[in-house]
C-alpha cells in the first residue's frame, strides 16, 4: 500500500523525498533545550503539525540545527480519558525559517525520536 501525503498550508518546510502522512494540529505544549547560545530555555508554544517523523512549530527562542528538544504536548481531554496526560518527545531540530512579518517568531521543524512517553503532564 502506497503511502499519500496530505498537504498542510505553511508546512513546506517538512517537504521530504519520502512521502509522509502530516496532521495540522494546534495542541499547547512547553518546548526545552539549549539555545543558540549554549543557555537552558524553557517556552511554551503550540504545535503546528506533527507526523511519525517530524514536528513543526513556532519559538521565540532561537535554536541551533541538530540541537535537542523535548517536547510536551497536553493531550485534549477527550483523547486522555480526562485524565491531564501529555505526549513527551524529543528530536533534534533539522531547519528554522523565519516568519514573514513576525521576526521574532522562527518556524521550528524537529526530527522525532523513535521513543517517546505518555503520561502526567510536565513528566
Amino acid at each position: 500500500m502506497k503511502a499519500r501525503k496530505t498537504q498542510v498550508p505553511g508546512a513546506e518546510l517538512a517537504a521530504g523525498s519520502q512521502p509522509v502522512k502530516e496532521f495540522s494540529l494546534t495542541l499547547p505544549m512547553t518546548v526545552s533545550g539549549l539555545d543558540a547560545r549554549g543557555r537552558e530555555f524553557r517556552e511554551n508554544s503550540q504545535l503546528s503539525t506533527i507526523s511519525s517523523e517530524q514536528a513543526s512549530f513556532l519559538l521565540k527562542t532561537r535554536v541551533e540545527r541538530q540541537a535537542l528538544l523535548k517536547l510536551v504536548i497536553a493531550l485534549p481531554p477527550k483523547l486522555a480519558d480526562g485524565q491531564p496526560l501529555a505526549l513527551v518527545i524529543k528530536g533534534r531540530v533539522l531547519a528554522t525559517e523565519p516568519v514573514p512579518g513576525q521576526p521574532e517568531l522562527r518556524k521550528v521543524l524537529l526530527g522525532l525520536d523513535s521513543r517517546y512517553f505518555i503520561g502526567a503532564e510536565e513528566a
